[in-house]
């Protein structure tokens, strides 16, 4: 039996007035082997995301087959006011599919998709922002420059650039953030080439990296909409994030570029000492 009526009757959705939303797709089935450090490593990216990133933009996480008890830590975060929005899948959905169920249902106009391992620094998002402004063709934006992006997605780039002088090989912004992911993703040591060298593009006044990563990148969200409607056959790899994130990004003739600077580092799945120095700046 009904009683009454609901006060929500009739009363129009205002709408998120934020700008930017990021999310956050989780996978951790037990915290032994590989795992045994990879809560931690997540609460540590939403720490950081929470201290460094503008007020007013919601960070989305979605846990698909990650265990009961990681279940019950995420819920203490959202609790703590760390998590603004969170899904918990039972099923191993995998990293493009979990996804599509938070991008399909969000309005903001940027979107920022990033592994839970990342560690976000101050101003990220503000740096992020400039490259978009200031190269207004860019549709995929990384706060992390990598080496060697530069032949990934980028034919346009080269294509309507190189004989213009805006696009050069010049010495990195920052070294030592390249060398940090490259250790980061088990490299000991990056050559000469892949650390002195990089493709820059310049507007005349500032200057990004050509290409970009997709383990954390920032995107026009209407540039998503040109990815496949049909779910994904792969959890993580394959032709997945090649065909839901990157090709997308560049049917409608975007830029994929990087920030010149690091502004966020790339963990792994190991804590190590510097990441509690980092951590509390």
């Amino acid at each position: 039996m009904r009683i009454g009526r609901s006060n929500t009757h009739d009363k129009k959705y205002e709408g998120n007035k934020a700008q930017h939303r990021v999310i956050v797709p989780l996978y951790i089935p037990h915290e032994e082997d590989y795992y045994k450090d990879s809560f931690k490593i997540f609460k540590a990216c939403v720490l950081s995301l929470r201290k460094t990133t503008s007020a007013g933009t919601p960070i989305s996480v979605i846990a698909n087959g990650c265990s009961p008890t990681i279940h019950e830590k995420l819920l203490g975060l959202q609790n703590e006011g760390l998590i603004d929005e969170l899904l918990l899948e039972t099923e191993q959905l995998g990293k493009v599919n979990s996804l599509r169920r938070v991008i399909g249902a969000s309005d903001e106009p940027y979107v920022t998709i990033t592994d839970g391992d990342v560690m976000f620094l101050k101003n990220w998002d503000l740096e992020v922002a400039a490259v978009f402004k200031n190269f207004p063709r860019a549709t995929a934006v990384s706060p992390v420059p990598v080496f060697k992006t530069f032949n990934q997605f980028t034919s346009n780039i080269w294509l309507e650039n190189l004989w213009t002088g805006r696009v050069k090989f010049k010495t990195p912004g920052d070294p030592e953030g390249l060398e940090k992911f490259a250790n980061s993703i088990g490299w000991s040591y990056l050559n000469d080439e892949q650390k002195n060298t990089i493709l820059t593009i310049s507007n005349g006044t500032s200057q990004a990296i050509v290409g970009c990563s997709h383990f954390c990148t920032t995107y026009k969200r209407e540039a998503l909409l040109f990815s496949p409607q049909e779910p994904s056959e792969f959890l993580l790899s394959g032709n997945s994030e090649g065909v839901y994130l990157d090709i997308p990004t560049i049917k409608n003739d975007g830029y994929r570029l990087s920030c010149f600077k690091n502004h966020a580092y790339h963990l792994g799945n190991t804590w190590e000492s510097w990441m509690d120095t980092e951590l509390e700046l």
